[in-house]
């Protein structure tokens, strides 16, 4: 069921974030959380609470139309497949230099049905479904040109149906195997002289996983290890090797996520360099809102 976006209170919330980029407070912003490239905030307005997740910043109109039509049909090809997908809607607003902000703006869902909070929670039996029902849905859901980032916070457990909510960088590629993604923009805050070779180098290795049901089910399972919930991976493996064609070994799921690790912990340290080359030599305000140091 589709929402009215509160068009007047997102252009304040931007106007609130582009406070704390120049301040360097952000104690006016309520965070639900950080993703590896942008973070989400939680909108309080009369029409209910709402998550925000804010995107890079566009450098014109015609990119952001590019992202908009490739966001709808991503939302549509996940449903067509059978995933129950978060109702999203898109908001916008033009910068006076010509340059477009934007969030997906979906309807808040209870915080204590996140998929990752359940893990810890819950009894056998329910993390033993929860898994099953996963299955189901990776299985049905990813193809060659349809990716999936399918780890357990981007699931909410909601009246017993698994809901998807990280739609905000659609997975789809052409039919030569090359991301439709603007990847460039979605590596922009990495310091300008790295963009272009970090994106040579690391596109591969970032997006080829999301595009398999094994490279899926080994993201998920290696992600485990930052929620710490790695005493779950032998049960996990049990049930995914007996659907996959090429069983994953519990050393190979710590062996990747050692290695995911060391890569999105460089990239965060090479945005952390950035910004303080914006504030300390340039004196300009960093463009990007950064997580606090995450225990991998």
């Amino acid at each position: 069921m589709s929402f009215t976006v509160p068009h007047d209170e997102l252009a304040q919330l931007e106007d609130r974030v582009r406070a704390a980029l120049r301040t360097r407070d952000d104690s006016a912003l309520d965070v639900l959380g950080y993703g590896e490239v942008s973070l989400v905030l939680r909108l309080e307005s009369g029409d209910g609470a709402f998550a925000c997740k804010r995107l890079p910043v566009f450098p014109d109109g015609g990119r952001f139309e590019r992202y908009e039509e490739s966001l709808r049909e991503y939302l549509r090809r996940l449903g067509d497949n059978g995933l129950d997908v978060a109702d999203t809607e898109l908001w916008h607003t033009r910068l006076p230099s010509g340059r477009i902000t934007a969030y997906c703006v979906q309807r808040e869902l209870p915080a204590h049905r996140l998929c990752s909070r359940l893990l810890h929670t819950e009894d056998d039996i329910w993390i033993k479904d929860f898994f099953s029902r996963f299955l189901d849905r990776v299985e049905r859901a990813v193809e060659p040109t349809l990716g999936l980032d399918a780890q357990a916070n981007n699931w909410m457990d909601v009246g017993g149906e698994l809901v998807y909510i990280d739609v905000t960088t659609p997975l789809m590629r052409d039919a030569r195997n090359r991301e439709r993604l603007d990847v460039r923009l979605f590596f922009s805050s990495l310091p300008w002289f790295l963009r272009d070779a970090v994106r040579v180098s690391m596109t591969k290795s970032i997006f080829d996983k999301f595009y398999e049901t094994r490279g899926v089910l080994l993201d998920f399972l290696g992600n485990l290890y930052k929620e710490r919930l790695h005493e779950l991976v032998p049960a996990f493996l049990e049930q995914a090797n007996a659907r996959l064609s090429r069983p994953i070994t519990v050393e190979e799921v710590a062996a990747y996520y050692r290695d995911d690790a060391r890569m999105w912990e460089l990239i965060q340290r090479l945005r952390q360099a950035d910004r303080f080359w914006h504030h300390r030599i340039r004196r300009r305000t960093y463009p990007f809102l950064l997580p606090p140091r995450v225990e991998r």
